[in-house]
C-alpha cells in the first residue's frame, strides 16, 4: 500500500503542476494524472495524506461512472455494458463520454494507461 499511495501523492503534484503550467495540453496531462492518482488511492483502502486532502476531486468518477469505465477496460462492447447494468446503451455512451472528458482521454484507449486494475 506504502508504494501505491506514494504514487498517488507524486501523481496529485504533477497534476497540480501541470495545471499551473497551464495550456491545453498541460490541462489533459493534468487531468490524467489525476485520475491515476484518484485510481491509486482508491485501492489503498482511504488512506488519506496531507498531499492528498487538498487534492481536486474534479475527476472522480460517480460509482456508475466507475462501473461502466471499469467493464470498457476490459473489453466490454456498449451493448454489453447496457445489459450487464440494465441501462439502454445511449445512456452507457453518454456516460462513457463523461469519463473521458473527466479523465482526459479522448477513447478507449485512453481509459487503459489511467486505470489501474
Amino acid at each position: 500500500m506504502g508504494a501505491l499511495l506514494l504514487a498517488a501523492e507524486s501523481l496529485a503534484a504533477a497534476a497540480g503542476l501541470w495545471r499551473v503550467a497551464g495550456g491545453a495540453a498541460r490541462e489533459g496531462a493534468a487531468r490524467r494524472a489525476t485520475a491515476r492518482a484518484h485510481s491509486l488511492r482508491r485501492r489503498c483502502e482511504g488512506a488519506a495524506t496531507p498531499a492528498l486532502r487538498d487534492f481536486s476531486t474534479a475527476a472522480e468518477l460517480s460509482p456508475r461512472e466507475w462501473e461502466i469505465a471499469q467493464l470498457a477496460v476490459h473489453g466490454h462492447t456498449g451493448r454489453e455494458i447496457a445489459g450487464r447494468c440494465g441501462l439502454c446503451v445511449r445512456t452507457v455512451d453518454n456516460a462513457l463520454g463523461r469519463v473521458y472528458r473527466k479523465l482526459g482521454v479522448h477513447g478507449r484507449g485512453g481509459l487503459g494507461w489511467v486505470w489501474v486494475w
